[in-house]
């Protein structure tokens, strides 16, 4: 039977999310919004709004919608006592965003994790950091540790992952290799923020959404046991009306993860084919049947095992001549990410 190649799996609903793995998106301030972000595949929501007030409002409304929030604890442990049962929605307390880039220090970090902790003992903590590696060793502090890295257009596309690799040997390090560690994908323009030199003219432009694919499974593969996604808005308006071509782009993408996501969690990872380095293979078994995430992390066509030759290989996503021509000569175009199906039952019921 063939493998079957889909960018985007048809075989599972959009909403069967998995509570497992988290899909959440950062910036989301208005009640409002919460449906729209669940429509396009998030299950989980971050507000940096402080007031108790609107993040209550935020709550409720992501409860209804059976979502998660992530937000900071600041004002919740000055006017409740400890453990007080708030009754929220909660994924993890959002310590502190970029200890590493604010000269936070080591001890005053974890004060404020054990004393989040104290209050809220049966909830998480989560922080995240600039990149990979940092000078103060703060992998030991949280439940979950985040890294956010933006490398459109200044960087190379792979150094996302290359910087997840890092801070997962950090975390081995100290003996926390279980610890979930969560990418944040860029899904903004660098020129509606502060450069580091201002002498520079503004570099800047939204992800493409092969980009945004590609760093979102290049993240899996180097690590990454959730994903977040890095900015609802664009100059304070919701991207849905500030940018609604990126943000089908971003939906589409996510809406993809919500369903392979499943597989990842759910599935067993299971021996995989040797495969020409350096593309990168992922074989699963879900349901009786064998998936596959093979891909290219780099910036070169680059031609795929003869396994997948052997195979017929049946272009369901895209039609186009072309594309379908460079598939069924198994050359992957840089930067491109490849999901397999093999249509045939591998394992008889017992």
């Amino acid at each position: 039977m063939p493998y079957v190649l889909f960018p985007v799996l048809f075989f599972l609903t959009i909403t069967a999310y998995c509570d497992d793995f988290t899909l959440g998106i950062y910036g989301v301030n208005n009640p409002q919004d919460i449906g729209v972000v669940k429509d396009a595949g998030f299950n989980t929501i971050q507000t940096y709004l402080k007031d108790i007030t609107v993040i209550t409002k935020l709550a409720e409304e992501a409860k209804k919608q059976d979502m998660k929030i992530i937000v900071y604890p600041d004002n919740f442990l000055k006017k409740f006592n400890p453990n007080t049962s708030l009754g929220l929605p909660v994924k993890a307390w959002y310590l502190f965003d970029e200890p590493d880039v604010n000269n936070i220090s080591h001890t005053e970090l974890n004060d404020l994790d054990t004393k989040t902790k104290h209050f809220f003992p049966s909830d998480k903590t989560v922080f995240v950091i600039g990149q990979g590696k940092t000078e103060t060793n703060f992998y030991d502090i949280a439940d979950i540790l985040m890294v956010d890295w933006y490398p459109v257009p200044h960087l190379k596309l792979e150094s996302l992952g290359q910087q997840l690799e890092t801070a997962k040997k950090e975390l081995i390090k100290i003996g926390c290799k279980d610890k979930p560690l969560w990418a944040v994908i860029q899904i903004f323009d660098w020129r509606e923020y502060e450069q580091y030199r201002s002498d520079n003219d503004r570099i800047g432009r939204f992800p493409t959404k092969d980009e945004i694919r590609f760093m979102s499974y290049d993240a899996i593969f180097n690590g990454a046991t959730g994903l977040f996604y890095f900015i609802y808005t664009s100059n304070g308006i919701p991207l849905p009306k500030a940018k609604p071509e990126n943000w089908k782009d971003v939906q589409d993408v996510v809406s993809e993860l919500a369903q392979v996501t499943k597989i990842i969690t759910n599935g067993k990872e299971i021996e995989t084919p040797q495969i020409y380095n350096p593309l990168r293979l992922k074989t699963y078994l879900y349901d009786n049947t064998i998936y596959m995430i093979l891909i290219n992390p780099t910036s070169q066509n680059i031609k795929a095992d003869k396994i997948f030759l052997k195979k017929n290989i049946d272009v369901l996503f895209n039609k186009e001549r072309k594309l379908k021509k460079i598939i069924k000569k198994s050359m992957l175009p840089a930067y491109s990410v490849w999901i397999l199906k093999k249509s045939d039952n591998i394992v008889k019921p017992k």
